[in-house]
């Protein structure tokens, strides 16, 4: 998550979608699903940038109506509202790259 402002939600979407192609490049993702808002041409050119233009790398964007693409916002929202909340879901959180570290019971 990422809040500035100095920057706005584009910037914020591709320095947060680059780090996240970063990561899954390091991951057996076989094919990542990305929310699509309509800069799909946008996003297309982050992958690029991150993954070269030969990366072996599937992916794919769809609607906001999809299911499984509300599973990272109630995690966000779990991790960020913390307490109870965050410890439910602190078994599937691995990896932060944020600066904020704290547990999700700490408040």
């Amino acid at each position: 998550m990422m809040s500035s402002r100095k920057v706005n939600e584009r910037q914020a979407r591709d320095v947060t979608l680059a780090a996240a192609v970063r990561d899954l490049a390091q991951m057996p993702a076989t094919n990542p699903i990305i929310e699509s808002c309509d800069q799909d041409h946008e996003d297309n050119r982050i992958i690029r940038d991150e993954l070269g233009a030969g990366a072996p790398s599937r992916y794919s964007h769809d609607r906001p109506g999809n299911p499984l693409l509300r599973l990272p916002d109630v995690h966000a929202w779990a991790w960020g509202r913390g307490g109870s909340m965050g410890a439910k879901i602190a078994h599937r959180i691995t990896s932060c790259g944020c600066r904020n570290t704290r547990t999700p019971l700490e408040e």
